[in-house]
């Protein structure tokens, strides 16, 4: 089977959707799938893959990455040169496809929750998400819960809706293969923080996280410093003031190299998002040996099972106690370490990556 995907989010800063893609490369390579699989991607993409995967994998440079309705017309050109057997892209396919299209959704938010939006952003996800599921002869969803949300939208898509997990890198380990501190040091990070990971966004719900972080300050006296890792988006300046006004630490934006040092040396991750379509976070942070808070809505209780403390996110008392409990029982803690680290086993790459190709390989 011939697969061309579409890699144009990585290099881009995307979070979670250019995570999923650089796991899924790696994963294939695992599989020795690679060469059988074309990525599209643009200069930057291209630039960062020898740092992803040591895997030779056929390219093709779209140029820099461009407005979005060239870009989907600029996939049918390449797909017409190409013509794999399947294409797999993210949430949008173009409006030709010379072969079998799958669509990988990570999430319905934009259907669920408009109002996390843009106005503009948010209806045109609705109409070309929606035009990329009724198209698609496989539609890729990132949890059970999203698989039920897709089908709630789109009710006639439910036979070919399948769930395929996303996986978390091997680097995503308790004992460090380097200095975190001197990792952290160029971000000003001294171990012993509470994290909070995302891009500052409504649905991410650090409003409530910054209350609640209050509150526990209030009632605890010396607390650690709370550390928001991630890029500003729409919506966010103010938020980001009144963070900053509180000496909340705003490194911006981490690198993926980063990432286990920054999980490892927090004194746990607090993940209060309000709407997650996987959540692949708090997964990296439980296989580090980190404890985790995490929100007891959506697809969360499906990333971390049991081996979280898992809390209504709409309640800031709630989510200060849960963080004073943390911090004040260290048999807690070991006992969380222990599950995170047995749970978070199940999640590989190449699990991914096999599942995937199962999903295409039975449409």
């Amino acid at each position: 089977m011939r697969l061309a995907l579409n890699a144009t989010e990585i290099g881009r800063q995307r979070g979670g959707n250019e995570s999923y893609l650089v796991g899924l490369l790696q994963g294939l390579a695992a599989l020795n799938a690679a060469g059988d699989v074309t990525l599209l991607a643009t200069p930057d993409g291209l630039a960062a893959l020898p740092a992803i995967t040591p895997a030779a994998y056929p390219t093709v440079n779209t140029g820099p990455y461009r407005q979005l309705l060239f870009y989907l017309w600029q996939q049918t050109y390449h797909l017409a040169r190409l013509r794999p057997d399947w294409y797999l892209s993210t949430f949008f396919l173009p409006p030709i496809t010379p072969c079998r299209a799958a669509v990988l959704v990570h999430d319905m938010s934009f259907r669920a929750h408009p109002e996390y939006f843009p106005r503009f952003i948010a209806l045109y996800m609705r109409v070309l998400t929606g035009l990329a599921v009724q198209r698609a002869e496989r539609v890729i969803a990132l949890s059970e819960f999203t698989r039920r949300e897709i089908v709630r939208f789109h009710p006639g898509v439910a036979q070919k809706t399948v769930m395929v997990l996303p996986g978390i890198d091997a680097v995503f380990r308790p004992d460090p293969a380097a200095d975190d501190a001197a990792t952290l040091a160029p971000y000003g990070l001294t171990p012993g923080y509470i994290l909070a990971l995302g891009n500052i966004h409504p649905r991410k719900n650090l409003a409530r996280l910054l209350e609640a972080y209050e509150l526990l300050r209030r009632q605890c006296g010396r607390t650690p410093p709370l550390v928001w890792a991630g890029a500003p988006r729409w919506s966010s300046t103010e938020l980001v003031a009144r963070a900053q006004a509180a000496g909340v630490l705003l490194p911006g934006f981490i690198p993926q190299t980063a990432m286990p040092a920054l999980y490892r040396q927090a004194a746990m991750l607090v993940y209060p998002s309000l709407y997650e379509g996987f959540g692949l976070p708090p997964v990296e942070a439980l296989a580090c040996g980190t404890p985790v808070v995490a929100s007891n809505t959506t697809s969360l209780p499906e990333a971390v099972g049991d081996a979280a403390l898992t809390v209504d996110p709409t309640s800031t008392p709630v989510l200060a106690e849960a963080m004073g409990r943390l911090l004040g029982d260290a048999r807690l803690r070991a006992a969380l370490r222990q599950a995170g680290l047995t749970w978070s086993q199940r999640f590989t790459w190449e699990k991914t990556a096999s599942a995937l190709l199962t999903a295409l390989a039975g449409g």
